[in-house]
């Protein structure tokens, strides 16, 4: 079974954890993270009141503050499950996640899906998996129950809280953390597959929650990440109707993006804060300076059927269904980057 301190370390200086009652404490600083629910927290709001709380308050440049996007994602999670994700909570035994998860696996594998694709059954069986936001957690209990070694973060507490239930009624081998892509909670080089699909985008510092993956990845291990793709369908129209109204600084646009994006997590008013897209040219700068080998990036998604209004019902007919599928690689709405650290680097 996985052990949480074989694994974890503290965010901020990377020292030893011990465990405490409910906490575990870095031996280095003496930050204390508490454990909720099983899971321990790495991000959390500043709390004078109640004197704890580990998280950066700060405001960014460009995504506003960390407290409002873990607001944001805390709360939309925690609708969504009462919502559209609330079938999940029906999914409380092996047996069945079993058909359950049978038949999604179908399912993605016809939408040649980033999760049965680059990280199939035989990439990630028996292997130790990061999954940098964890989300709803069908991911993190399809992984560990196709036998990989699981670890879910994400920056919603409410997230990390459901994965470790799917992840037990799977009876999986693994873990969740709340925390921040930004400074994972991760020991050095302890990583045998890094796997991230429609996160890290939502992040206004991508560079450096790319390089927290590939400083947390083992020299011969496996990235696979998938972010939204500039060169689509889907982001085009959205960009499009942002410089409709009025959007025409680069300011103005990354502000729309946020807002106009993500709106089934809205929740009392609240807005997305950070939405970017990405060229093929982009990720590969961004990979540059890694010491990696078999690069690849290619593009999922449905040109047609993600068209708003319309695109489902066209999608109806074969030949759209075909065109669709031909557009694909040109239009998609995300990139699927994947590629393996070179082994011998530390």
């Amino acid at each position: 079974m996985l052990d949480m301190t074989t694994f974890l370390v503290c965010p901020s200086c990377r020292g030893a954890l011990a465990p405490e009652t409910a906490a575990l404490m870095c031996r280095a600083c003496a930050r204390r993270y508490p454990i909720r629910e099983g899971v321990p927290q790495f991000d959390l709001p500043r709390d004078v009141a109640h004197g704890e709380g580990n998280g950066e308050a700060g405001e960014t440049a460009a995504g506003g503050s960390r407290d409002q996007r873990r607001s944001y994602w805390d709360h939309g999670w925690e609708a969504r499950f009462q919502n559209d994700h609330a079938f999940l909570n029906e999914l409380r035994t092996r047996t069945a996640w079993q058909a359950y998860l049978e038949g999604e696996i179908v399912n993605l594998a016809g939408h040649r899906h980033v999760s049965v694709v680059e990280a199939s059954r035989d990439q990630i069986r028996g292997k130790v998996l990061l999954d940098i936001g964890c989300g709803a957690g069908t991911s993190g209990a399809m992984f560990g129950y196709l036998g990989a070694r699981y670890i879910g973060i994400d920056h919603s507490s409410y997230a990390a809280s459901y994965t470790l239930r799917h992840l037990r009624a799977v009876e999986a081998d693994g873990f969740t953390v709340q925390g921040n892509a930004d400074s994972l909670p991760i020991r050095d080089e302890s990583i045998d597959v890094v796997y991230s699909n429609g996160v890290l985008h939502h992040t206004p510092n991508f560079s450096t929650a790319m390089d927290e993956a590939y400083r947390v990845l083992k020299p011969g291990g496996k990235a696979i990440i998938a972010l939204y793709a500039t060169w689509s369908t889907a982001f085009g129209l959205v960009r499009g109707l942002g410089a409709l109204r009025g959007n025409l600084t680069r300011s103005d646009m990354d502000r729309w993006m946020g807002e106009a994006s993500e709106g089934a997590w809205r929740t009392g008013g609240r807005l997305n804060l950070w939405t970017q897209t990405f060229s093929k040219a982009q990720l590969r700068r961004a990979t540059s300076d890694y010491q990696i080998n078999g690069l690849a990036i290619r593009k999922n998604g449905h040109p047609i059927g993600e068209f708003p209004w319309l695109g489902r019902r066209l999608m109806k007919f074969g030949t759209v269904r075909k065109l669709d599928r031909a557009l694909e690689p040109l239009l998609g709405s995300m990139l699927v980057m994947s590629f393996s650290k070179r082994a011998g680097v530390h």
